[in-house]
């Protein structure tokens, strides 16, 4: 059985209204979350279309909270239609994701045609995805719900994977007080909970 990775395909929305420096500073954003997390891999097509590769699919939801928080934290970036698969991949191409083939990348691509008026699509080749799919549909509620601020203090937070909330303090130079007001508001808890059910392997435990 070939591993089992993760394919994020996304395209900015209304990046014609937004402008080319816009466009380029949401693929930056885009990019550093994605390159904050073990064994993924970031790359952008032509015009507004971009797309992500992580080898465990395990990390497949955490990498999505933190591509909707880098641009949730920009509100003057255009956001992202975003389709998630996981499943088997091919090895891939020395060179950029282009060439990438394999079940994943085919799903993900087509939901991403498919996608409509929505604007997060999840779909695994695995008997996990009836239950994970949910947890998706609950992120894309709660990220909508977030202001610049509480986004920003998610992206800081679950870079790391436990997540470091101290780091928000930190980073942002804010109280503790300040940080859990928000990070309450961002959902931390249930976001953290659903970041480690969709970790759990089929043998029900959570991968190392």
């Amino acid at each position: 059985m070939k591993p089992q990775a993760a394919v994020l395909t996304g395209d900015l929305i209304d990046s014609t209204l937004a402008g080319p420096e816009a466009v380029a500073n949401a693929m930056q954003a885009i990019a550093a979350a994605v390159q904050s997390v073990d064994g993924a891999r970031f790359d952008r097509f032509r015009g507004d279309g971009w797309q992500a590769y992580c080898d465990n699919a395990c990390d497949a939801f955490r990498l999505t909270v933190l591509v909707l928080a880098a641009l949730r934290a920009r509100p003057d970036l255009p956001q992202t239609r975003l389709a998630v698969a996981t499943g088997p991949t091919d090895p891939l191409p020395a060179t950029g994701l282009a060439g990438a083939s394999g079940a994943a990348f085919v799903l993900s691509g087509q939901m991403l045609d498919a996608i409509g008026r929505e604007r997060l699509m999840f779909m695994g080749i695995s008997d996990l995805a009836i239950w994970q799919r949910p947890l998706f549909s609950y992120l894309d509620w709660q990220s909508a719900r977030w202001t610049a601020q509480q986004a920003e203090a998610v992206l800081i937070a679950f870079r790391h994977d436990p997540p470091r909330p101290r780091d928000v303090a930190e980073t942002l130079g804010i109280s503790r007080q300040a940080t859990e007001a928000r990070l309450k508001g961002a959902g931390y808890a249930p976001l953290a909970a659903s970041i480690t059910a969709f970790q759990i392997t089929p043998e029900g435990h959570p991968h190392d």
